[in-house]
């Protein structure tokens, strides 16, 4: 340890190469079947050790792990070679029911304060886990609670690094009003809205900024190689004034604050999307008043006005 200490160095002196090979060998066969020519070449190959091991040795270790509780199994492939599995060990970890429920109401709570690329580790963190757990139903557990449960993670990951490089893509999307369809739009952002999550960009189809449920889409069908820009993109200015102090307010990208009061603040919104606005809008509820354009304004207030006929309608 004080050579360790010293230099930093893990050295032939400081190693038990019977207990260093048990370990390897054990992490080898839990990986999945290991030809004996696979562990011997690894274990040649490993830069502290350089050393093939006979036949013989080999099944020393082997037997070494069944003494310690490991279940080793040997399997024949189609290609008749002989591999060695480990099926069950000691050191697997167990979970009850009750300690399920426990790491799943902690998950609920960790997941709220989360952006979708932390959802996405974490899911992997936990598969990684469930395979070390003895039961079948954690993963199936967590999955019926996540809101990836109805998303391909891989094309989730693939959505976010169109996202991240704003790439121009075409989507194969389940329009819950046209059925199947391809959307042309730059890939902006993926963003959680009510618990469900949501691809952002700019549509060539409608000019304008859109949303995109993740689990509607089926696949990434193109990502163009020449990024073209929307001819009559539309954007219009939006001003509204929110009763609420600076410092408890979330702006979104695509907003700004331009004056601050005591307890109300005015905040300039540029969009293109004017049913994006509004759903904006409506989340604030009497705290907030819209200025300008004047137009947009009166829409609102119609829209207030037909929601609060449906509560008193004979």
């Amino acid at each position: 340890m004080k050579e360790f200490a010293k230099t930093q160095k893990v050295t032939y002196n400081l190693m038990s190469f019977t207990g260093f090979k048990s370990l390897l060998i054990f992490s080898l066969l839990i990986e999945g079947p290991k030809s004996y020519e696979d562990i011997s070449n690894y274990l040649f190959n490993h830069p502290y050790l350089r050393e093939k091991i006979s036949i013989d040795t080999l099944r020393v270790y082997i037997n070494s792990l069944k003494r310690i509780g490991c279940e080793v199994k040997r399997v024949r492939g189609e290609d008749k070679v002989s591999r060695y599995v480990i099926t069950k060990h000691p050191f697997e970890l167990k979970l009850t029911p009750e300690q399920i429920q426990m790491v799943i109401k902690v998950y609920k709570n960790i997941v709220k304060n989360m952006d979708v690329k932390e959802i996405v580790a974490m899911e992997h963190f936990l598969e990684k886990i469930g395979g070390y757990i003895q039961n079948d139903e954690f993963i199936g557990d967590i999955r019926k609670i996540s809101m990836l449960k109805d998303i391909d993670i891989k094309l989730l990951e693939d959505l976010i690094d169109c996202c991240d490089k704003k790439e121009q893509i075409i989507i194969s999307y389940n329009s819950p009003n046209s059925g199947e369809k391809d959307i042309e739009l730059t890939a902006d952002k993926i963003e959680i809205s009510n618990s469900k999550i949501y691809l952002c960009g700019t549509g060539f189809e409608y000019k304008e900024y859109g949303s995109f449920l993740v689990s509607r889409i089926n696949k990434i069908k193109e990502i163009k190689l020449n990024k073209t820009t929307p001819d009559n993109l539309k954007n219009f200015k939006i001003v509204y004034e929110l009763e609420c102090p600076v410092d408890k307010i979330q702006l979104n990208d695509n907003e700004k604050i331009i004056k601050k009061q005591k307890n109300k603040t005015i905040i300039e919104m540029n969009t293109s999307n004017d049913f994006l606005a509004r759903q904006r809008l409506l989340e604030y509820g009497p705290l907030c008043t819209i200025l300008e354009p004047e137009s947009f304004k009166n829409e609102f207030i119609t829209l207030l006005n037909d929601m609060k006929a449906g509560y008193y309608c004979d």
